[in-house]
């Protein structure tokens, strides 16, 4: 009777680290795909968007839809530094001429 138990005691922990484990992969993957929305905003009012941000943050919005949240937080992740290098490659060249932008 011990031995059974223990057993349950044991799978109860398992199956309550799993569930914190889970909500706290989704709120992060939440987080970073609110992030790297705002951060492309930014970019896109600077007029120096990176084409593959929004194809990124759509898979991420996708993955984490499907409840895939280690995907979703690669995505989300990748599309947030990728955000944040256009706007960092605006400041470099800002005072540059762009023919483009006339």
């Amino acid at each position: 009777m011990k031995i059974i138990s223990y057993f349950l005691i044991i799978i109860v922990q398992f199956l309550s680290v799993d569930l914190t484990l889970s909500n706290t992969l989704e709120d992060k993957s939440s987080a970073l795909i609110k992030e790297a929305k705002s951060t492309n905003k930014i970019a896109i009012k600077l007029k120096n968007e990176w084409r593959d941000v929004r194809k990124l943050i759509k898979k991420a919005s996708k993955a984490h839809a499907d409840k895939n949240y280690e995907k979703s937080i690669n995505f989300a992740e990748q599309a947030l530094n990728q955000a944040k290098m256009s706007i960092e490659q605006h400041k470099k060249q800002k005072n540059n001429y762009r023919f483009l932008d006339d």
